[in-house]
């Protein structure tokens, strides 16, 4: 046997060892889903604080977080300025006072500054010093008392406004029924119960008003009353418009002596059926002598 086959035949054949690479292992879908986490409930924000402060009154009336907070941020500011106690039935005059005075009101009843200014409703001083005690009883400030100045004004002036309008209507309605009446004697009846009523009545008596509103001086029946008496009268020459009586010279003081120094006549007699006619002539002719 040769070298070269013991050789061969001594030297083992290294052997080969195959390296497998294992495939890889398939995974089901359910396997690789991620897992989420668990949602949990959001708690209100009152379940966030403790059960004392949650039960609290100043805190459980809020329903919202947002309402508190602005709250908190009202009554911060509020800190240093000056507070004022609400009264109730119970308190004091003094405690009362003490909350008008913050809130206000001026010293004294002379303090207040007014404007009381109107062309047609005249405000005298006295009336001014009565409503200003007044304001500064009940507590008013300044700004309240004008206020109610104002409205007083304005409800006044449009009564007086109302009142001019109602008159001068209750005049209109008077005329034209005593133009009908009259007719051509409209003017000089007129002129004479002016007459008459302006020496016997007073000014006051006939702006009256009656129960409808009317004013007594427009009163139809108050016109013809006065011109019936004025016509009488003239009946003996004694009073006609004063006017008339410049204008025919009469002397008042002659006439009056005629009817009062006649002892026998009506004047002085009550059973007379003039006498009430005649002590009226007197009475207006005495009037108008006066008024001359």
């Amino acid at each position: 046997m040769s070298e070269e086959q013991i050789t061969q035949e001594t030297v083992p054949v290294a052997e080969t060892t195959q390296t497998t690479t294992e495939a890889p292992k398939e995974t089901t879908a359910q396997e690789t889903q991620i897992e989420q986490p668990v949602p949990t409930v959001a708690k209100s924000w009152k379940e966030a604080i403790p059960e004392d402060l949650r039960n609290d009154p100043n805190i459980s009336k809020f329903t919202e977080l947002e309402a508190l907070a602005k709250s908190y941020i009202n009554a911060t500011r509020m800190i240093g300025q000056d507070k004022v106690a609400v009264p109730n039935n119970n308190s004091t005059d003094d405690q009362w006072n003490e909350v008008y005075d913050k809130l206000g009101r001026p010293e004294s009843p002379d303090k207040y500054k007014l404007e009381a200014n109107s062309e047609v409703v005249p405000f005298d001083e006295s009336a001014i010093k009565s409503f200003t005690e007044n304001a500064h009883k009940l507590g008013l400030n300044n700004k309240q008392a004008q206020g109610i100045l104002e409205f007083y004004k304005e409800a006044m002036e449009g009564s007086v406004q109302q009142s001019r309008v109602d008159t001068e209507t209750a005049q209109a309605n008077a005329e034209s029924q005593l133009r009908k009446e009259w007719g051509r004697a409209f003017d000089d009846n007129i002129k004479k119960a002016g007459a008459v009523a302006k020496a016997n009545m007073n000014t006051q008596i006939l702006d009256m008003e009656l129960k409808d509103g009317t004013r007594l001086g427009d009163h139809p029946e108050v016109i013809k009353g006065f011109a019936n008496i004025a016509n009488l009268l003239s009946e003996d020459k004694l009073v006609g418009t004063e006017s008339e009586n410049v204008s025919q010279g009469i002397d008042y003081q002659s006439e009056i002596n005629k009817l009062v120094n006649d002892r026998s006549g009506p004047y002085w007699n009550k059973s007379h059926p003039d006498h009430d006619k005649i002590v009226q002539q007197v009475f207006t002719l005495r009037t108008m002598m006066s008024n001359g």
